[in-house]
């Protein structure tokens, strides 16, 4: 008669990844949103028209795109000539997040101290603790202009902490909040004078124009990255990009799986780079569609925080529970915040001004019907 074989210990993941404080949303939860609503809950560009470009550009995509392995050299090529940078400064990824994870990868070591703002991108903190890194949030405060972060306060943290690592989108999210070329440099200069590596996360370019790409020729500890799912209306297609020295680059590459992207999302944003003209031209229906939204609920009397980026802030004060309570069921967006800095604003992605023409309606009904009951 055998034994019983004995059970096998269970394994334990590494101390970083079994530690309690991380955290991950269950991958099996959720649902599809509802077509019929609006869609202005995750900053993407859903503008109809720059929809239908893609669309096209899909279309005309080979089948063999479908059952082949991705060959990315001649997205490379053009993206680095549309950026006027080398094609070795450039790398590609799974959107502006992976490489802001290759940046982690790269670079970041157990111990190791990573500095980033508060409220920002979700990911920085998390992955600060998977790879065993302690995290310092340097915290937006709220004021009468909207959230604000001193300059001096950030680079005093990067003087006194030693980091490995310093984080920094600009614009930030969800703050809008941007640094301007001056000050975003001295923050640049006090990180490679601590001995960090400096990733500016430009995801909202060109909704925000200023950029530090060019300064990677300058600084070697410079990292840029930027998404495709905001300007250019290929969140679907998970791509992004970053730049960086040569050197700096090589090291992103190294922490690369087999393939960065797929076949279909590398030859659908090699396509999109030649209508760059019709991402122009989208970005500036959504700038106006913004103005026309914040500029109808100012006229409301409400507060607003225009920013940057596609996305904006409302605060609908006392008459917020009217205003939900007329936007449920007809459009996704943040009702509310948490953090200080942004209490009582609600944040919009934004869209065309034929799509925000209802909601704004809608929204100026709920305010009339609110004063009338109230006469």
């Amino acid at each position: 008669m055998t034994s019983a074989p004995k059970p096998a210990p269970r394994p334990t993941p590494k101390p970083a990844i079994a530690e309690p404080g991380l955290w991950r949303p269950d991958a099996a939860a959720g649902d599809w949103r509802d077509g019929d609503r609006l869609w202005l809950d995750k900053n993407e560009n859903a503008d109809p028209e720059l929809a239908a470009v893609v669309a096209e550009v899909l279309r005309n995509i080979r089948p063999e795109a479908l059952y082949s392995y991705p060959e990315t050299g001649p997205l490379y090529r053009k993206l680095a000539d549309w950026l006027g940078v080398s094609a070795q400064s450039v790398t590609v990824a799974a959107g502006s997040d992976g490489v802001i994870r290759a940046t982690f990868e790269a670079f970041v070591s157990p111990g190791d101290t990573v500095i980033h703002t508060a409220p920002t991108f979700a990911m920085y903190p998390v992955y600060s603790r998977m790879f065993g890194a302690r995290a310092v949030a340097v915290e937006y405060a709220p004021s009468n202009a909207g959230p604000v972060l001193e300059v001096d306060r950030l680079i005093d943290t990067i003087r006194a902490e030693n980091p490995r690592l310093v984080c920094l989108p600009n614009p930030d999210s969800p703050t809008g909040t941007t640094f301007d070329p001056a000050a975003l440099r001295a923050i640049v200069e006090a990180a490679g004078a601590a001995g960090a590596v400096m990733l500016v996360d430009e995801a909202y370019f060109p909704f925000h124009r200023d950029t530090c790409l060019p300064w990677i020729g300058d600084y070697g500890h410079l990292v840029v990255s930027r998404s495709t799912g905001k300007a250019w209306g290929l969140a679907g297609f998970r791509i992004g990009y970053g730049a960086a020295a040569p050197d700096l680059a090589a090291a992103l590459q190294k922490t690369r799986g087999m393939y960065e992207t797929s076949t279909v999302a590398a030859q659908v944003f090699l396509g999109m780079l030649d209508r760059v003209d019709a991402m122009e031209v989208s970005v500036a229906r959504l700038e106006a569609g913004k103005a026309l939204f914040l500029d109808a609920m100012e006229g409301l009397g409400f507060r607003v925080l225009r920013g940057a980026g596609n996305f904006a802030h409302v605060a609908f004060g006392a008459q917020a529970p009217a205003v939900h309570a007329a936007l449920e069921g007809h459009v996704y967006y943040r009702a509310d915040f948490k953090e200080p800095c942004l209490a009582g604003f609600s944040r919009f992605s934004m869209t065309t001004p034929d799509r925000f023409r209802p909601l704004i309606q809608r929204i100026r009904d709920a305010v009339t019907k609110g004063d009338q009951s109230g006469d």
